[in-house]
């Protein structure tokens, strides 16, 4: 296999452990991405475009999903916060020692 065809997988794989929501084996994929990358020759074979342009889609894609996923997660962590701030708030009234 290639080392674009091998990224055009690499790219597969991450959008599917972002699916399983398998965050923490992102870092060890991305060190396999830069040594791939590494490994490119140049110039680029014109066998490389369309496996490249795939895993970059891929990739883009996968991308998108994490945003969302960190904007859902701040968004849930503001509203903890607010929680958090309005039962301080209980504790004073009470004169609840911390």
């Amino acid at each position: 296999m290639s080392a674009w065809e091998a990224l055009e997988a690499l790219a597969a794989e991450e959008a599917q452990l972002v699916a399983d929501e398998r965050f923490d084996d992102l870092a060890e994929l991305n060190a396999r991405r830069a040594a791939l990358i590494a490994a490119l020759p140049t110039p680029l074979p014109a066998a490389a475009a369309a496996p490249l342009r795939n895993a970059l889609g891929t990739q883009r894609a996968t991308a998108t999903v994490l945003q969302a996923r960190r904007d859902a997660i701040g968004t849930e962590l503001g509203r903890l916060r607010r929680g958090r701030t309005g039962v301080q708030g209980y504790a004073r009234t009470f004169e609840v020692q911390r």
